[in-house]
């Protein structure tokens, strides 16, 4: 498994991340995604700051409690029903 920014988020070790994906565009951090479970993360490295990101294209950051608790949970080994549900809980939609 390759070095990943986030050595201090024992949780975070224990997903199975490819390569981060580097994307164009203003919005900060690379975006990593477990194989297993498929939770996002994006990782800015000069805030040196983690968050989970929803399944859209635009990788909205999720809001601070679903991100908190996945952050801190370890990886499930597989797709997660409530993931669904909590992806989409952006902090976009909870602004509006």
């Amino acid at each position: 498994m390759p070095k990943y920014p986030w050595k201090s988020y024992s949780p975070l070790r224990t997903h199975d991340f490819a390569e981060a994906i580097f994307r164009d565009g203003a919005d900060p951090g690379d975006l990593f995604e477990c194989r297993n479970c498929h939770r996002r993360f994006k990782f800015d490295a000069e805030e040196h700051r983690t968050w989970a990101v929803g399944k859209g294209r635009r990788y909205l950051a999720l809001q601070d409690a679903v991100s908190s608790r996945w952050i801190a949970e370890p990886c499930s080994g597989g797709p997660n029903a409530k993931d669904e549900e909590d992806s989409k809980r952006t902090k976009q939609l909870a602004a509006s």
